[in-house]
């Protein structure tokens, strides 16, 4: 039988809250939840009428939803792009204020300082060359009018006796030597006379053999005795070198028991004997130095070296001596560099000293003139690998001025200006224009403007 059924409330339970039945309209039934024991079974069509009405309902509400979802993303989007379009733009950034300078040489005046210390012009040690006692030391009158031996600090001239030592040993030595050269020249003279009477006889044998009144016999012994006294003189006479050189060692040996300075003006830097005590051979004595002149020897690199020459002045200063300044003349320029320092040594000698001792601290000042391309330090900047160092170049690009990096290589440093190499190959060249001040806030294609 068909039934016609109307959904009165969409929302209600899983049964329908009014049903139509061959178009009468029946009393409304009872909730779902109370109990229908006189209720009717629905077919299956009613079922499934009833199922595809709920489905109807949720699929509308879907549809609503998704309609609601749409709109409100197309809104969103729409109030985007509006609120970029009335959104202000940023103005373009304005250029940096920069001071600049121009890459020109310069005859500058350059000073260097080297630090080192003075020396003694000349250092000599002593010792005797013979072993002995001391007897005495050379006395000098000290304070107060009291004579005392010579000690460290005192002033000698040339040829003056510092020690002696107890020459009686080497006295008797002198006498002995002389009394054994006696001898042998004695001896050579006997041994002379000698030969001199074997060579006459042997020419009066050679006489009596021609008239027939000697033998050959006797002639050759006469012979054989002439060369045995020629060779005995010839021995005698080494004999008597021999002993003359001894005495004229011991002679020496007897000189050398006085220790002298061979300076003719010394300073006394020390003493190691005193009166009374044994010495060796070669056992240090004193040490001499010669502060007539003083000497300060310091190293320059290889970039230096061939600018300075013999005989140049130098100016000296110490800061031990405040006021003084020294005139010195470099004497001395090594022709090879130290191995360890990779540095040429100097020698500035100062023949005036006035007060400069050795193991004070002086500055020796070099003054030069160079022919350089100088910028200001504040314009140079490290580079990011830190193999050369960089600078912003002025260049023009679409009308504007712009910075652009170039590497640059120092040369050396003046003052608060730094000296830079151009040639062949290098990025700067004379006349360009550089950033000098506020490189810290540039970057490289960064615009500018020059100030005036």
């Amino acid at each position: 039988m068909p039934c016609s059924i109307e959904l009165a409330d969409a929302f209600q339970d899983e049964e329908l809250s009014t049903l139509v039945v061959d178009g009468d309209w029946p009393a409304v039934a009872p909730p779902a939840t109370a109990a229908r024991p006189d209720q009717r079974k629905e077919g299956p069509a009613c079922r499934r009428t009833q199922r595809l009405a709920k489905y109807r309902s949720l699929a509308i509400s879907l549809a609503v939803l998704v309609g609601v979802a749409a709109a409100s993303l197309a809104g969103r989007e729409w109030l985007a792009a509006r609120a970029a379009s009335l959104a202000v733009k940023p103005a373009d950034p304005l250029p940096a204020t920069v001071r600049v300078t121009r890459v020109e040489p310069e005859v500058v005046a350059a000073g260097l300082h080297y630090s080192a210390a003075v020396k003694e012009l000349a250092r000599v040690e002593l010792s005797f060359r013979v072993g002995g006692t001391v007897e005495a030391l050379h006395r000098v009158e000290g304070p107060g009018g009291r004579w005392r031996p010579v000690h460290e600090g005192d002033r000698i001239t040339n040829a003056t006796a510092l020690a002696w030592l107890d020459t009686s040993d080497y006295q008797r030595e002198r006498a002995l030597s002389a009394e054994k050269l006696a001898i042998a020249q004695a001896r050579l003279a006997q041994l002379e006379s000698d030969a001199e009477l074997a060579s006459i006889e042997r020419r009066r044998v050679e006489q009596l053999v021609g008239r027939g009144a000697a033998t050959d016999a006797e002639l050759d012994t006469t012979r054989s005795r002439q060369l045995f006294t020629a060779a005995a003189v010839a021995g005698a006479r080494r004999d008597v070198q021999s002993a003359r050189i001894a005495v004229e060692q011991a002679e020496a040996n007897l000189a050398y028991c006085t220790l002298s300075s061979p300076m003719e003006q010394g300073t006394i830097a020390a003493r190691y004997l005193e009166a009374g005590e044994r010495v060796a051979a070669g056992q240090p004595a004193f040490v001499i130095l010669d502060l007539s002149s003083v000497v300060i020897a310091f190293g320059v690199p290889d970039t230096l070296v061939g600018r300075l020459s013999l005989g140049q002045q130098m100016e000296v200063t110490c800061d031990a001596l405040p006021g003084e300044r020294f005139q010195g003349l470099i004497q001395k320029i090594a022709s090879a560099a130290d191995p360890q320092t990779r540095t040429y040594t100097i020698e500035v000698r100062i023949d005036e000293p006035k007060g400069l001792r050795p193991g004070m601290i002086a500055n020796v000042h070099l003054e030069r003139e160079v022919s350089a391309y100088l910028l200001p330090l504040m314009a140079v900047t490290p580079c990011a690998d830190n193999a050369l160092c960089e600078v912003f170049r002025i260049v023009e690009e679409g009308g504007q001025m712009t910075v652009r990096r170039v590497p640059v290589e120092i040369e050396d440093v003046l003052d608060n200006r730094v000296a830079i190499r151009l040639g062949n190959g290098a990025a700067l060249k004379p006349g360009d224009r550089v950033v000098a001040t506020g490189t810290h806030r540039l970057h490289d294609g960064q615009m500018v403007s020059i100030e005036q």
